[in-house]
Order: structure tokens, then sequence, then C-alpha cells
């Protein structure tokens, strides 16, 4: 059973259609603690995840949680499709500066920006397109074709390009064009610490090996970008909208690996401090450090 698909997108759309935002809760309560009691497997992913996140056995109350926060996040992404400017501004609290953002695209090289699967990052980007900076997406295609339809016609009504990666292609063509846009002393955002493309190192991640992708830092060694991490998750009713310190990419092809390897440890502890933060906000609906890759993840 599926988390989302496009069938469930087109109701819960109709219901930010019918019903106002300050009275999703109680519904995202209902609808998330149903899914919580069918979908086990991913009860026990999340369960498990949780653990390792909190060093706690005792972690149901967060499993629950994760389910209504994530039914909270999907009605809010329906909202953030109609809304623009200012209503769209009105679903943001607490804002952290973004003077890394703008210091990086005054030295001309853009900026990659990278969050994990945390809160509702595609507030993130609407919102930067909403105040008017160009931004283009590294992404992969979802399982369900209509899904990527209403996403691509949402983002690409605000401007924002997408880059498309095929998991099973090795092909340059994607890394050309994301190099590109950050020559063009554009943005770049992507996700990036689940597992899915052939460019990943074996890393430290909550005190476990995990397989991280690197793509990011390829691309800031190719283009002299900086990798900003960002995270929007929920606090109350509003989202935190929050930008860490740049990490620069420096290295020769004498220490290439080294550099790649070192950088994106960087990310990870920064990824590790938000997540501990709001584990319950974490969206992999599987085991992560199980025996089982991201493939498990299609059609969630």
């Amino acid at each position: 059973m599926a988390l989302y698909s496009s069938l469930n997108l087109f109701f819960i759309r109709l219901f930010t259609v019918l019903v106002p935002r300050f009275m999703h809760p109680p519904f995202a309560i209902f609808w998330g603690g149903l899914f919580y009691l069918l979908l086990a497997e991913k009860r026990r992913g999340i369960r498990s995840n949780i653990r390792i996140i909190t060093g706690s056995r005792n972690v149901e109350l967060l499993v629950l949680a994760t389910y209504y926060k994530f039914a909270r996040n999907w009605c809010d992404v329906m909202l953030m499709m109609r809304w623009r400017g200012s209503k769209l501004q009105s679903l943001i609290g607490r804002r952290s500066d973004g003077g890394p953002l703008d210091a990086a695209l005054a030295a001309g090289n853009g900026a990659i920006l990278i969050s994990p699967h945390l809160g509702n990052w595609e507030l993130g980007g609407l919102g930067l397109a909403d105040m008017g900076y160009t931004l283009n997406v590294l992404t992969f295609r979802e399982p369900d074709e209509k899904v990527n339809e209403l996403r691509e016609q949402v983002r690409l009504e605000r401007g924002i390009r997408f880059i498309y990666v095929d998991r099973n292609d090795t092909s340059p063509l994607a890394v050309i064009e994301a190099v590109n846009a950050l020559r063009r002393n554009e943005i770049l955002a992507l996700l990036g610490e689940r597992d899915g493309s052939s460019h990943t190192m074996t890393l430290d991640f909550f005190g476990r090996q995990a397989s991280i992708p690197v793509g990011a830092a390829y691309l800031a060694m190719a283009s002299g970008a900086p990798v900003i991490p960002v995270f929007v998750p929920l606090e109350g009713n509003h989202y935190a909208t929050i930008m860490e310190a740049p990490i620069y990419f420096r290295g020769g092809h004498a220490d290439h690996a080294g550099s790649i390897g070192e950088g994106t440890e960087r990310i990870l502890r920064v990824f590790e401090k938000y997540i501990r933060m709001y584990p319950d906000q974490w969206y992999n609906f599987f085991d992560y450090w199980g025996r089982e890759n991201i493939n498990k993840e299609k059609g969630l």
C-alpha cells in the first residue's frame, strides 16, 4: 500500500480545498493513525530508524508522530500548489539568515542547497522561487508518472527547472546540465542522504555505516559552488526555514576521494544535528540501515 500516489494526492488536494488549514490537525491525527495501523512494514522501519537516531527503545509516540506530521506535510504541499506570495510565505514562521546563499551567489559560482528527507523540503524550493531566486532541482522520477506530472506543473509555473537523474543510467548528461546551471550562477537543490545513484561512498551516519550519495560533492568540486545544508521542519503550526554555514570542497586530483569524503562527512554531521532535533520528521519509511537498499522505497 502506497503512502502517496496520484489517487491519494487527488483526495488530499480536494480535502484542502474544502477544509480550512486550521482544521487540518484532527484529520491528520486520524489519517496518520490509520496509516500507522495499516502499514506495519513501514512502521517497523521508522521505529528502527528512530531508535538509532535517539538511542532509545521507547519511541512509539515518535513513530506515530511521524505519520501525523507526514499527513500535515502533504496537506500543506497541496496548499502550496495553489498559494503564492504572502499566502505561501504565511506558512513560514522562524526564518534563519539567508546571508550564506546571497554571499555564494555574489561570488558567481552558484550554490548547492542540500537537505535530508526532513520536514517540508518542497516549501523551501517554492519559497525561494517565490522570492525571485532561480532554482534547479536535481531529482529522481517518482514511480507514479501522474505524480511527476503534477510536481512538474507546479514547479514549472514558478520557474523551477528540473534535472532528472536516472538511477540505472551512468550517463553524464544530468551532471553536465547541473554544472551548467551552477556556472550560470543559479541555485541547485537536491536531497542528499538516501542512496539511489551509482555515485556513493560508505560513510559513518549516526554511528553506523551507510551508503551516501556524493553527487553534491562532485558538483561542488566541478563548479566551485559551496554546499549549503538547509532544513524546513514543522514547528507548531508553521515551518522554520534554516540555512547552515556553507561547506566548500577543496583539493586537487591527488586527493580527490579524500576531499569528497571529508566534505560529505561534514554535511552528514549537520544532517545528524537536525534529524536528532526532529526525529519524527525524517521521512524514510523503511529500515535505513537494514540490508535492503533504496529500491524498497519505490511506491512509498
